[in-house]
């Protein structure tokens, strides 16, 4: 019975290749988007969870109204000591050099003569091993943080400086042979899918010991990232809710700070480890995180893409029934169960569906190394899951396209089949439904990728306050320069091309040191500002606009202790007259006091994401990037003499560069991957309901043949018959236009309020997307209408 039923639905397919053809390709673009997808959310979804309890460990983030991921360094072991609840906790960070910036140290390994500039390295508790179970593979993970002699290095680091992992006692060399460090241990790489990457770790021990006293480590500095993993069963909400009045036995806050915050339900929070990646995006997050909304927009976008594909199956598989009337008539009236019927269909279903997966699989090989150069994820598949997955999907595919069909098809009386030989379907209407369907997917998907790529254009060249195109920024390694930026400056400028040479601790685009601000007769009104430490010519090359006041000068020794503020940070402290006004920077427990000399104009020194903050400016050589700005069409050779300059004051680090306006596009990848993966689901979109209309136009023009016949005899012109045949196609494109409109309208709408400065949503995007679809339909539908309008009467009549 199944050979029969094979046999069967083979030649039903043979028979109808047109239709059969259709259907598939719908199917398989469908089913590689669904797996393809479904691949990219397991990854961004498997974050951190390849930790052993990962479900038990939280970081310690401040909430207020700019939230951070820092927090005092001594909170996680006191959580430790003071809740019995909390296993254990590990203080981590960067190891900075000035503004924040991540240092980069020359390693050596003075055996071999191998040497990188290396910055992935981490300051830890001795408890780190506790809360993050990374696998040690040399070493003993209990007590090699507690010796503050040396380091511990990666998998690949070893191999990338020794050759081998088994190098416990030996030795590296930092900065020049400035001091030696030993390697007490090795760790396996640290996974892909991890919030955080490193490959050095230090000891807080040894970082203490060379910096005793130091406020950083105290409890008034929120500049560490503190985790901690709780016992199993813990209620992280319920000791979250303790974390704030519990830390006033550390940290200085008054009556009013606490009711301020409670009342605002700010405070000490606790974020899951496994939510980070996706959930996340606060100050001084580690790495970049990924994006919940992408998410969900991806995965919506291919499963819309397998429901066109899989509603051309139905709508095909029911539109071809008054083509198999005589078929299913004769087998019914020759004994035919209709559970026989509908497992045959069912079957032609399965078929169909397996010769889509089939071709879907070939899709998903050729699109892996498309979709990793555009979204810039890597997915590594397992060929076993892979082959069980795409079985699985299809079948579940083929069961829930087949069903509906098989049961209406087999559902008709014998005699009356026979009689009309065709199958009219007592919901017709669903066919229509599901070709609306087809076009309102179609419509949000052109409709969204429009509107991403307008939000993506206007942050592209949004006036930023500055001029960030031609200027380059070098990364300062040898901290000699920072004392001799005058000498450099000098011998820059003699290079062809340099128009004007500065230096700064922080570039726009990158994140900046904040610390509270306050105007010294209004102690109480403070806030937090981020701050640089700038050279005098600053904000010449970078064309900021001064509105008040003056820059730094070389020559005005008071100017060290000077403040230039940003107009925000003016309007934000009250100051009406702000030059000459004293103000208090709190940095490091100091209260440094000082006048404000300048006030520049607001400029976007983050992304656009977020809205313009308090910016504070200070002259102190502590700077970690040299900003140059050139002029030329012969970029090559300028960088080269660059460069060869640059080797004058650092023959030590490798020499990098990169452009200012490259740097801030990059802020906006995502938003970029997002629209390219939307622009090829849009076109997959439009291409299979298209094709999907092609083939129920093919076949209900042919069904109309006779009436069109009857209408040309009764004197019907070639226009009226054209009108007539695509009227009702062309009512189903703009009913689904109408009710696409408002749900885009609505989703894209909450997707650009993740941006602090964002385009409007303009009407002319519906307008112009959906003539286009119209359009669309019409071409698709243009060859088929002119065949069957141009029919011959006296042939269709004929048997009449």
């Amino acid at each position: 019975m199944i050979r029969h039923y094979l046999i069967t639905a083979f030649r039903n397919f043979v028979r109808n290749k047109f239709y059969s053809s259709i259907t598939i390709v719908g199917l398989a673009f469908g089913l590689a988007s669904v797996f393809l997808i479904t691949q990219y959310l397991k990854k961004e979804l498997s974050y951190d969870r390849f930790h052993n309890g990962a479900e038990n460990i939280y970081r310690v983030a401040w909430v207020n109204s700019n939230p951070q991921t820092r927090t005092p360094h001594p909170m996680a072991q006191a959580m430790v000591q003071d809740f019995p609840e909390v296993e254990s906790g590990v203080s981590l960070s960067p190891l900075w050099g000035p503004g924040l910036t991540r240092e980069i140290f020359s390693i050596r390994n003075p055996e071999k003569d191998v040497r990188y500039d290396e910055s992935g390295v981490l300051a830890v508790d001795s408890t780190f091993f506790e809360v993050f179970p990374f696998q040690v593979i040399h070493g003993d993970s209990k007590k090699m943080l507690k010796d503050p002699r040396g380091i511990l290095i990666s998998e690949s680091t070893a191999l990338k400086y020794f050759g081998s992992t088994d190098v416990v006692g030996k030795q590296l060399e930092v900065n020049e042979a400035k001091y030696l460090v030993q390697v007490l241990g090795v760790f396996k790489d640290v996974p892909e899918a991890s919030h955080f990457h490193f490959d050095f770790l230090v000891s807080y021990v040894r970082e203490k010991l060379l910096d005793p006293g130091n406020p950083y480590y105290t409890w008034g500095d929120f500049g560490h990232f503190n985790y901690v993993r709780l016992k199993p069963g813990t209620d992280a909400k319920a000791l979250e809710g303790k974390l704030l009045d519990w830390s006033r036995k550390y940290v200085t806050f008054n009556d009013d700070d606490i009711r301020s915050l409670k009342e605002n339900r700010y405070g000490f929070k606790l974020q899951p480890v496994t939510s980070i990646h996706l959930h996340s995006h606060l100050r001084w997050e580690l790495e970049p995180n990924g994006n919940i909304a992408y998410v969900y927009l991806m995965s919506a976008a291919a499963l819309l893409i397998l429901i066109i594909g899989a509603v051309n199956f139905v709508n095909l598989n029911m539109a071809q029934a008054s083509e198999r009337g005589k078929e299913i008539g004769l087998r019914k009236s020759l004994g035919a169960f209709r559970k026989q019927l509908a497992f045959q269909f069912l079957g032609e279903s399965v078929l169909i569906t397996a010769v889509a997966a089939l071709l879907a699989v070939v899709f998903i090989e050729i699109s892996i190394p498309i979709f990793h150069s555009v979204t810039g994820k890597f997915l590594s598949i397992d060929r076993s899951v892979f082959i069980l997955e795409v079985i699985g999907l299809s079948f579940i595919v083929a069961l829930l396209t087949g069903v509906y069909p098989a049961l209406f098809l087999s559902g008709g009386k014998p005699a009356l089949i026979l009689k009309n030989n065709l199958i009219q379907p007592k919901g017709i209407g669903i066919r229509r439904v599901f070709i609306v369907l087809q076009f309102i997917t179609s419509m949000g998907l052109i409709s969204a990728s429009v509107i991403i790529t307008q939000q993506i254009d206007f942050l592209q060249n949004k006036e930023l306050g500055f001029k960030p195109s031609e200027v380059i920024t070098i990364p300062i390694k040898e901290r000699s320069i920072r004392g001799r930026v005058e000498e450099l400056r000098s011998e820059l400028l003699k290079v062809g091309g340099v128009t004007g040479v500065s230096a700064t601790s922080n570039i726009p685009g990158k994140s900046f040191n904040q610390n509270p601000i306050y105007w010294s007769q209004a102690v109480d009104e403070r806030i937090d500002a981020s701050e640089a430490m700038i050279d005098p010519d600053f904000l010449k090359v970078m064309d900021m606009t001064m509105v008040e006041g003056r820059s730094f000068r070389k020559d005005n020794p008071a100017d060290a202790n000077a403040f230039i503020l940003n107009e925000n940070a003016v309007s934000q402290l009250g100051l009406k007259d702000p030059v000459g006004k004293e103000i208090v920077w709190e940095r490091d427990d100091k209260e440094i006091k000082g006048l404000v000399i300048g006030v520049v104009k607001d400029f976007h020194f983050q992304s656009l994401h977020e809205p313009i903050r308090p910016l504070l400016f200070r002259m102190a050589p502590r700077y970690n990037y040299a900003v140059v700005k050139v002029n030329t069409t012969d970029f090559a050779t300028t960088i080269r003499d660059i460069e060869k300059t640059w080797r004058k004051f650092d023959d030590k680090f490798r020499f990098e560069f990169s452009f200012l306006d490259t740097q801030l596009n990059q802020l906006y990848a995502d938003e970029r991957s997002m629209v390219s993966v939307l622009n090829i689901f849009s076109l997959l979109g439009v291409a299979i309901a298209s094709l999907g209309l092609l083939g129920i136009a093919a076949l209900t023009f042919r069904q109309r043949t006779k009436e069109v016949s009857v209408r040309k005899v009764l004197g019907a012109t070639l226009p009226n018959l054209i009108v007539l045949l695509v009227r009702d196609f062309t009512r189903l494109v703009i009913v689904a236009i109408l009710l696409a409109v408002p749900l885009v309208w609505w989703v894209m709408n909450q997707w650009l309020l993740n941006f602090s400065y964002r385009v409007e949503i303009n009407p002319a995007v519906f307008v112009i997307t959906g003539l286009g679809l119209v359009l669309i339909s019409w071409a698709t539908l243009g060859f088929l209408t002119m065949k069957t309008a141009q029919i011959n009467p006296a042939e269709t009549l004929r048997s009449e």
